[in-house]
């Protein structure tokens, strides 16, 4: 399980962001390929067909191979589906499925260097295959057929099924699985005399929508090749789509709207080409979307027109030329709904005129398709849909780069929200500019543009609609002018005003210059100019009372200036109580954006009122996968701080997500923000960075409803918007202080808010939360106020998320800035906890601080010193790990400059005055993320274990030699500074060398106190090395040797720390402070963590009441708590790494099993070598079954191993709460354990032996004093250890603890003890410093 970023698809398929999750096969930074394999349970269809679908992602020119089995015994396997080449992008595979028997389904990922391969949104669902059988339009994929497409040709060439083609046949693979295995349509000679093209005929089609769009793949390679798109209606064949030429050889996407046809019709593939020649024409994966007339709704909201079928359209559709009810009801009586001025050029150019500014000659003029095709406009128009339709195209004279061609509506007198609907046609016209001005002079040197041509290359009509409002009269005028390349084919149609435009009726001629002053006004100016309120550089406030009049420069400036606010009406805030604010509906499916009243019996009330109005998402009866588009209007300039706000709501029957996206400057969509779960609360709010805009821009939002079958029922499906706001987007604006970020969480949120794209939210708390056994008993600040915590516990569910999100930032500046905050992480399922850093104009997120899994019951401080010199927001993210996983916060604050000095150097500011040596071979580097090389060197640092984080690493490569050297030293410390230094280190590659760490005195004496050599997997491990008691300053010395040429042997180190304390001693552990070198497993490997435990256990009539060190409830020990998880869920408690002996190990340990439900404890080791083959916990050696009674019992384990080892303490749950089991005091001994010895029966040979014994131990307790004595002396200079202690953050079971003790003593006498192998200390000579 995956989510999006570096070693996979950036977004999964199923929500379309970073956070959804998928399956992944990654062989990113490997040199070996990747095999992974999933497979479904035993599956056993009834008699009737099934469609089997997932979409893959192949992510590299060479990703690999993905296949599909189909498996009824081990033995018998069918290859369904096999692809291998690269497509980097999610691609849908699906396939009839019939098969009798039961079976299985495999799916196989061979990734190879460097690729991925990624599955999601697996479904074997009753039916036809959609692709093959849509709504009642016929596509297809050729995979099983041809679908009821017929080939009808009648000359030398015909259309036929084929695959693995040749040169001269077709492509040698498919485009739906890109296999030879694939099938496509293709064109083949025949004996025909006659030289005509190949048609491809589709089955006869019912009625198309408005909507309706063809999407096919095609592949055209070759000289003289040719493939057309046609409608046969009847006895007239009108074109749709064509191309000519050679492609290449490849697949390529082509789509065209067939709109509305208010009659049976078939589509045509009609392709020819030159058969002496090599090359091909092939098409495949037809496929048609939004084809079906909408369906009647039970009933239409006030915002929309409700159509004599009973279908609701948006207002504003109505009379624009388009049949979107399907019954023509929206087109007809256009005067009864306001729209007066409108024009299809079927009988003229109604009331639009030449302009005074065009090039001579280059006046609009109107046409057929079956005149000017292909060279002057379209085959068909929008109106009619045919050949013989007409539109208007700009001039034909204009023949020279910026030459121009215009045409000019009727004059419009002074009106708000006006808004004029057109379509247009524009391919292969890259270079030239089309757009729409308001226009106020007759020489048109102030004209304001309303609209710029975005697309220039579609065989389709587009419908653009444009708002705009004007105080002056005006008049609307389409302008095209010529750019550097060959002009392409560009047309007008059907443009129609709303009835808020008011037009001159005497049609008034525009005045040709600016007034210089304020005129007198004569009783004979024409009634058409209009007596201006206001000066040309002021806004007049019409609502407002009296004359109020504000600079122009203050409408829509993100600001109320005018009393009633007006000057911002149509600016992007809206409330929708009074209209839509002119965000308008741009979908071109059957789903649309609708304004809808609250509290109706099918709706949720309306966020601002509860029972006013809002914007909701209108499905139709019967729909499918569709989406709805709501627009902005334009907005103005923003700041950098500018946050967009809304309130949504997302039924919990809805599927599918809620996004924002923007249109980015390169032509492509940007998502500014998404979610696609439903929201916890009615209406949930969300705060979405928008940024600097210099220029004005529009924003639109998308839902995409995502349903398995048809929708029989609209009230399960809401998706909704309200209360649009922007926050702190004018101009002027000036971020407060740093400092008035920080919160303790007493009095609400301060100005961080909740995220709205996660599942829960944070609450504000005191007091133990309600979850027993997690969480705090109260707040950081002052014990009982208050703090934020997420609940874990249902109806939380385990992966859930909650976001805590910061008001946009300044950039840091030069000092930055350290963000601190207090976090609790303590319960048996503890999920995660990060810190996010944002930038605003990039959206780029960046982890800087993460931790997960139980942290012990206590508040801890966490900080991250910010650089970052762009505005951003903090994020942090809680994720649930299980029902007894409560994370709380608290104390957030802001410093300005670097965080406060710790005793820990973790090189995230620098070297902390670490130097490298100028004498060595090498140099340490500081680095963050992953190491150049592949299959070495770490992916983050310790410290934060984020891919930001610093530590210092030694690179490796094919140059070196064997025993070159790179050295650090530290500053000098005061010779009573010390007991212990204490490292994390990392260790992988094949060609790893040495690690050494040598105590220097300040005249050059040095001591090794740690080696390590060889790899030490793919993980950071802690190490610990005495301190020698010296009367001189000294430093520390981190030694890298190198092993030989390699590129497999990047060493690393980080957070670097002396201790007050002596070093810890690893063979024995009581738990009163710590667990020691004990540790949880985590990573979701096991269903629950082992907790430090006092007293009595939290679950009633089991656990114990005592530890078993003290015997009091002060005492502490370590257990599992039966109240959480399942019955047979597991909990691993895994040790360090023991060395091998040849006197064996005695584990001794006491044990408390209480409980009416009490499940099975059992002891487990486990080596490299068992977990490399996949039998992590292969060597049982203890187990303890049910309620032993409320008592401490002691027992041990006789360990003999040959390798390095660890031991396992796996507890598997009973059935249910009463089932706690605790562990205390563990001892690992050098020696096997002795065993008591049966007493004999010879009651002379009882009181020898006991005799005997009793001397026994009074020597052994004598020579023990002796050698204690003697040990406490040794210790001044080192100490012994028998643990070499291990963690990694893999998901491995037992390869799973961080931490590595080692100790330089050796004791001839104590051969059990594990020491590292050291570097002879003879061949280093201490060397001189230069900085780091």
């Amino acid at each position: 399980m995956s989510q999006g970023g570096s070693h996979g698809p950036p977004q999964d398929h199923t929500t379309q962001t970073s956070d959804g999750w998928f399956l992944l096969s990654s062989a990113l930074h490997s040199s070996q390929p990747s095999v992974a394999q999933i497979v479904s349970e035993w599956i056993q269809l009834e008699n009737t067909l099934f469609c089997l679908t997932f979409w893959y992602h192949m992510g590299s020119s060479y990703s690999g191979t993905l296949q599909l089995f189909a498996r009824s015994d081990p033995a018998e396997e069918t290859l369904i589906f096999h692809v291998n080449n690269s497509v980097n992008s999610w691609t849908r595979f699906s396939h009839q499925v019939d098969m009798s028997k039961p079976f299985q389904l495999l799916i196989e990922a061979e990734s190879n260097n460097n690729g991925f391969i990624a599955i999601d949104d697996i479904s074997l669902m009753q039916g036809l295959c959609l692709e093959n059988y849509t709504r009642g339009f016929v596509g297809c994929t050729f995979e099983n057929g041809t679908c009821g497409w017929d080939d009808i040709s009648v000359g030398q060439a015909q259309w036929v099924r084929r695959r693995n083609g040749t040169e001269n046949s077709g492509p040698s693979v498919d485009n739906t699985l890109g296999t030879e295995l694939g099938w496509y349509m293709g064109l083949e000679a025949d004996r025909g005399e006659e030289i005509s093209p190949a048609t491809l005929q589709s089955l006869e089609m019912k009625q198309a929508s408005s909507t309706c769009t063809l999407h096919f793949y095609y592949n055209i390679y070759g000289t003289d090749s040719e493939l057309n798109v046609l409608i046969k209606d009847g006895s007239r064949i009108t074109n749709l789509w064509w191309l000519a030429g050679n492609k290449g050889n490849l697949w390529q996407h082509g789509k065209v709207m067939i709109g509305r046809i208010p009659q049976d019709f078939a589509l045509l593939f009609e392709a020819s080409r030159n058969f002496n020649e090599p090359g091909y024409v092939a098409i495949d994966d037809v496929d048609f979307t939004n084809c079906s007339l909408p369906e009647p709704q039970l009933w239409c909201s006030e915002s929309t027109f409700t159509c004599n079928n009973s279908v609701c359209v948006d207002l504003n559709h109505v009379c624009d030329f388009s049949d979107d009810c399907g019954d023509w009801s929206d087109e007809i009586h256009c005067e009864n709904q306001g729209v007066m001025e409108r024009c299809n050029f079927e009988h003229g150019l109604c009331s639009w005129a030449t302009s005074d500014v065009d090039t001579p000659g280059g006046e609009w003029t109107r046409h057929k398709g079956e005149d000017v095709w292909p060279n002057h406009g379209p085959p068909r128009d929008h109106t009619l849909n045919f050949a013989t339709g007409h539109y208007v195209v700009p001039g034909s004279h204009i023949t020279e780069k910026g030459q121009l061609s215009e045409i000019i509506s009727k004059t419009l007198l002074p009106s708000f929200n006006c808004t004029v609907r057109f379509f247009y046609f524009s391919l292969n016209d890259g270079s030239a500019q089309l757009t729409a001005q308001s226009r106020t002079l007759m020489s048109g040197i102030n004209d304001k543009m309303l609209w710029i041509r975005e697309s220039s290359n579609s065989y389709s009509w587009k419908r653009e609609e444009i708002t705009f409002s004007s105080s002056v009269i005006s008049k609307v005028a389409f302008r095209y002018e010529l750019g550097a390349s060959q002009r392409g084919l560009v047309a007008l149609d059907d443009i129609s005003f709303s009835k808020e435009c008011i037009f001159d009726p005497e049609n008034g001629k525009l005045p040709e210059t600016l007034p210089t002053s304020s005129p007198h006004t004569s009783l004979n100016t024409a009634t058409t100019t209009a007596v201006k309120p206001c000066q040309d550089n002021e806004f007049f406030c019409r609502l407002s009372a009296g004359k109020v009049c504000i600079p122009a420069t203050q409408q829509c400036d993100y600001h109320l200036n005018c009393p009633e606010g007006e000057d911002e009406d149509g600016c992007g805030p809206c409330t929708f109580e009074t209209d839509q604010c002119l965000w308008s509906d741009i979908s071109d499916g059957p789903a649309k954006w609708q304004r809808q009243k609250g509290a109706s019996t099918e709706s949720p009330e309306a966020h601002t009122t509860q029972t006013g109005f809002y914007m909701t998402v209108n499905l139709s009866l019967g729909s499918t996968q569709t989406e709805a588009k709501l627009l902005s209007p334009q907005l103005p300039p923003s700041s950098p701080y500018c946050q967009l706000l809304f309130h949504f709501p997302i039924s919990m029957g809805s599927t599918g997500s809620l996004r924002v996206l923007m249109q980015q400057a390169e032509g492509g969509e940007a998502i500014l923000w998404s979610r696609s779960h439903n929201t916890v609360s009615h209406w949930t709010s969300a705060h979405m960075p928008i940024g600097l805009f210099q220029q004005p821009y529009k924003i639109w939002f998308s839902s995409i409803t995502k349903e398995s079958g048809h929708i029989s029922s609209t009230q399960d499906h809401v998706v909704g918007v309200d209360d649009i706001s922007f926050m702190n987007c004018e101009a002027a604006y000036k971020p407060p202080a740093l400092s008035s970020y920080s919160c303790t969480f007493e009095d609400g949120f301060c100005v961080w808010v909740q995220g709205a794209e996660d599942e829960l939210d944070w609450f504000s708390w005191s007091g133990p939360t309600e979850t027993p056994n997690t969480g705090p008993a109260g707040d950081h600040t002052t014990g009982t106020g208050k703090y934020l915590y997420i609940e874990s516990s249902h109806p939380s569910g385990k992966g859930n998320t909650a976001q805590l999100m910061s008001l946009l930032l300044p950039p840091a500046g030069q000092q930055g800035y350290c963000f601190t905050f207090w976090y609790y992480m303590f319960g048996a399922t503890v999920g995660s906890l990060r810190l996010f850093l944002k930038t605003v104009d990039s959206l780029d997120k960046t982890l800087v601080w993460q931790q997960s899994g139980n942290k012990g019951d206590e508040w801890l401080l966490a900080h991250s010193h910010v650089t970052l010199q762009r505005v951003h927001q903090v994020i942090l993210e809680a994720t649930v790990g299980g029902e007894a996983g409560d994370i709380a916060i608290d104390d957030i604050s802001f410093i300005h400059g670097p965080c406060p000095d710790s005793d820990v150097c973790d090189f995230e500011e620098g070297s902390c005055n670490w130097k490298q040596a100028t004498s060595d071979d090498f140099d340490w580097i500081r680095h963050s993320g992953s190491t150049a090389n592949p299959n070495t060197g770490p992916d983050s640092d310790h410290t934060t274990n984020t891919p930001s984080g610093h530590y210092y690493f030694l690179p490796s490569s094919i140059d070196e030699q064997a025993g070159q050297k790179a050295l650090m030293y530290s500053p000098l410390y005061p010779e009573s500074k010390g007991f212990c230094v204490q490292f994390w280190y990392h260790m992988y590659g094949k060609g790893m060398g040495t690690l050494n760490v040598y105590q220097q005195s300040e005249d050059g004496e040095e001591v090794l106190i740690f080696s390590q050599s060889g790899d030490q997997g793919m993980f950071w491990r802690f190490a610990q090395g005495s301190l020698l008691p010296w009367v001189k300053p000294y430093r520390i010395v981190v030694e890298g040797v190198k092993a030989g040429p390699t590129i497999e042997g990047d060493m690393a180190f980080d957070d670097i720390k002396l201790t007050n304390a002596e070093c810890m001693n690893h063979s024995f552990c009581d738990f009163e402070s710590s667990f020691c070198h004990w540790s949880n497993v985590g990573g979701g490997v096991d269903q629950g963590d082992w907790l430090l435990g006092t007293g009595d256990s939290p679950n009633p009539n089991t656990g114990p009441t005592v530890d078993h060190t003290t015997n009091s409830s002060y005492g502490h020990y370590i257990y599992v708590d039966s109240s959480v998880g399942e019955w047979g869920d597991m909990s691993y408690l895994v040790s360090g790494v023991v060395l091998p002996s040849s006197k064996d190990h005695c584990i001794k340990f006491w044990y408390h099993m209480y409980g009416s439900h009490v499940g099975t404890l059992s002891i487990y080791i486990s080596d490299r070598k068992s977990l490399a083959e996949g039998n992590g916990l292969e060597y049982l050696k203890w187990t303890k079954t049910g309620n032993k009674g409320d008592q401490w019992l002691e027992d041990s384990v006789t360990v003999q191993h040959e390798h390095d080892f660890w031991l396992v303490f796996v507890y598997q749950r009973g059935m249910s709460t009463g089932g706690d089991v605790a562990l205390d005091d563990i001892t690992i001994l050098p020696s096997s354990c002795v065993h008591p010895i049966s007493p004999p029966s010879d009651d002379t040979n009882m009181l020898s032996v006991g005799l005997a014994v009793g001397l026994t131990l009074l020597i052994g307790i004598i020579i023990s004093i002796f050698l204690f004595i003697l040990k406490r002396k040794r210790n001044s200079v080192n100490q012994s250890s028998i643990i070499n202690n291990e963690v990694t953050n893999e998901n491995s079971v037992f390869d799973q603890c961080d931490n590595t003790q080692h100790d330089t003593e050796q004791e001839a006498a104590l051969d059990f003890s594990f020491f590292n192998k050291l570097y002879d200390p003879s061949t280093h000579t201490p060397e001189a410093s230069s900085e780091a």
